[in-house]
């Protein structure tokens, strides 16, 4: 159990740590406006991650009947994280981050800016098609199920999502001397390999079922 919550947990890392829309927004609040700014945007964005994974989580439900379709939306969804670790290899950083961040635009208090987080999490068209992804990536297709405690335990990738909200935040006290162009390629680096390697590692799992 412990390793399982653990992979969930880097899983939520991994998937959270890539700059993007959420990312940025964090980025461009907490250096202007300090550490709960830059967090509740990612908790408002962890909120909505959450619909989105409950959503994929029913949708899964229906099609479990149809193992076959499970072990095909899983294959896909690996395939989805190999791609989304080798993009996030590739592209490292976008040097369009930087040339955003000023204090321009920055209000509004703490709900204000859950309201961003979950609104940037939601509103993304391939949200829901996202965690439908990584959810039939990650379910046991050798019970073939999808059941509450695979739910339960997905929630791990969210509590992930949190934890790098709150380091992420946390290096943002320090301002721009922690949090440059450098350390966020690097932090990308990890992340990409992480990424790929459990895309890769959900793969030949599911294929490894199919074989036997």
């Amino acid at each position: 159990m412990i390793t399982e919550i653990s992979e969930k947990l880097l899983l939520g890392i991994a998937l959270a740590a890539p700059p993007g829309p959420v990312t940025v927004e964090m980025i461009k609040r907490g250096l202007n406006k300090g550490f709960f700014a830059a967090f509740n945007i990612r908790l408002g964005g962890a909120i909505g991650n959450s619909i989105c994974l409950i959503a994929a989580f029913f949708g899964l439900s229906v099609l479990q009947s149809y193992p076959r379709w499970l072990d095909l939306l899983g294959i896909l969804g690996a395939i989805f994280i190999i791609y989304l670790g080798l993009t996030t290899l590739k592209n490292k950083i976008d040097k369009k981050i930087f040339a955003s961040l000023d204090s321009d635009g920055v209000t509004g208090g703490a709900l204000k800016s859950l309201w961003i987080g979950l609104m940037l999490a939601v509103v993304n068209p391939v949200a829901l098609v996202f965690w439908l992804g990584i959810y039939a990536a990650t379910v046991d297709t050798q019970a073939a199920s999808v059941d509450f405690r695979g739910l339960w335990f997905n929630f791990f990738i969210i509590a992930g999502v949190l934890l790098w909200g709150a380091f992420l935040s946390g290096l943002l006290e320090g301002g721009r001397r922690i949090l440059n162009e450098k350390s966020i390629s690097l932090i990308s680096i990890f992340a990409g390999i992480l990424l790929v390697g459990y895309g890769l590692k959900y793969g030949l799992t599911i294929l490894s079922g199919l074989i036997s």
